[in-house]
């Protein structure tokens, strides 16, 4: 009858540590991505995302009356990727109607930054009491 002492033991622990080891690191890779944030001009504020989340700013208006949403200040590339916009019309066969802006960006990196949207007709000068939403975005 074969007894076990350590130098017997070294090669099996070390062989179940490393079974150990590589079914944690598939399951970190397979994991799905955290399900994308969506926010409006109510949520205007701290804004927390994990890297590689999605970031939709979803803003309205009337497409009618001239104002829209404009981006003032512009995320860091270093914090947020991948920044695009897209028109949706809530009645598209209504022209003037309800509108969508929809803002598109993915946590890049950790650290902070700000996104600022005014709210204003494009030909009208910048005022003190223009209607703005600022988020205060987040990224660990």
């Amino acid at each position: 009858m074969k007894t076990m002492n350590a130098s017997n033991l070294a090669p099996a622990l070390a062989l179940i540590g490393l079974l150990t080891l590589s079914a944690g690191l598939a399951a970190c890779a397979t994991a799905a991505p955290p399900a994308p944030r969506v926010v409006t001009e109510a949520d205007a504020g701290p804004v927390a995302l994990a890297r590689g989340q999605r970031l939709e700013v979803r803003l309205s208006s009337n497409a009618g009356t001239g104002y829209a949403w404009r981006l003032d200040r512009e995320a860091s590339p270093l914090v947020l990727g991948g920044g695009s916009s897209q028109d949706v019309a809530a009645s598209p066969g209504l022209p003037g109607g309800r509108l969508t802006t929809a803002y598109s960006y993915q946590g890049a990196g950790r650290g902070r930054t700000d996104l600022v949207f005014t709210f204003k007709r494009p030909w009208e000068p910048d005022k003190p009491g223009d209607r703005k939403a600022v988020f205060k975005v987040r990224v660990r």
